[in-house]
């Protein structure tokens, strides 16, 4: 198993509403984090996977960043 991690907020300084992780290759959505306080989130995998991560935050655009590829390591 691993863990992507990662920190968003707005651009008031909450954190974002949600975040989407997806398989690039098709758009299918594989996951959804909710960060905490302080706009930490996390996802955890167990496949290697090619994706893309949008953040969703309400009364803003939502924004991808992508493609990444993870991998797990044994």
């Amino acid at each position: 198993m691993a863990t992507i991690t990662g920190r968003a907020k707005r651009y008031d300084g909450l954190p974002i509403d949600y975040v989407l992780i997806f398989r690039w290759k098709d758009g299918k959505c594989l996951g959804k984090s909710i960060p905490n306080n302080a706009g930490n989130w996390l996802y955890k995998y167990d496949t290697n996977m090619i994706v893309g991560i949008t953040y969703v935050a309400d009364g803003c655009e939502p924004i991808t960043h992508g493609p990444y590829e993870f991998v797990v390591q044994v």
